[in-house]
Formats: C-alpha cells, structure tokens, sequence
C-alpha cells in the first residue's frame, strides 16, 4: 500500500514556471529520497525526474533545477488543469495539482473586482 506524503494545489497562467520541491516532514526533521523507478500515472508508464512525473506533458512539462535540493521547475503551457506527483523511494506519493487560472478582466466582483465602483470585502480568511 502506498501512503500519501501530501497533496497541494497551486494556480497558474500559461506561461509561468514555478519551482516544485520534495515535501519534507517537519515534525521529524526528514524529507523523502526519491524514486527512479518507473511509476503508473493514469493509464502511462513514465520515468521520473528526481522522483516528479507530469500527469499531462501536453499542459506542461518540468526540469530538473540548478539546485542540489530535491526539486524540478514546472513550467505551465497552456490553460489546462494538470498534476505533478512525487514517488518516494520509500512507496510514498505526494501530488500537486495545477489550477489553470483563466484570463479575466476583473470587470465583476466574481472575477476579483471592483467593477465600475462596486466594490466587496470578505470578513473572514481561512487558512
């Protein structure tokens, strides 16, 4: 049985890379080694990159970054949902889901306002 390491969710326009790192467990002071085995994501048998496989490299792809510490960069090409998993050599997996975020006006409260002076405020945070 595979554990889940963590799941997280980031938002991105096309175009924009971000850096994608191993989860770490913080209580124990210990990250994860990852895997070079090749992994089953959806129906594809694929090799990962420092322990990262992309769900859809239609959407986007990743690369391996200048840095020692276990982490590729992600860059997002189109405006699509996708996931990028984490095998760990130990059977764990972690997820991170991309969120395409859609091009917007702010025109409407709903598409982050304010629109033509309208304008709306949120009491509460939840974090």
């Amino acid at each position: 049985m595979i554990d889940e390491i963590g799941e997280t969710v980031v938002y991105l326009l096309a175009g924009m890379r971000v850096k994608i790192k191993a989860p770490v467990n913080v209580a124990l002071s210990q990250g994860w080694f990852p895997s070079s085995e090749d992994q089953y994501v959806g129906d594809s048998l694929k090799t990962p990159l420092r322990g990262f496989i992309v769900e859809d490299e239609n959407v986007g792809t990743i690369e391996l970054s200048s840095e020692t510490e276990v982490s590729v960069i992600y860059y997002h090409k189109k405006a699509a949902e996708n996931r990028i998993w984490f095998f760990a050599a130990t059977g764990e997996k972690a997820v991170c889901t991309v969120s395409s975020v859609p091009i917007h006006d702010h025109s409407s409260v709903v598409q982050g306002g304010p629109a033509y002076g309208t304008y709306f405020s949120d009491d509460e945070v939840v974090v």
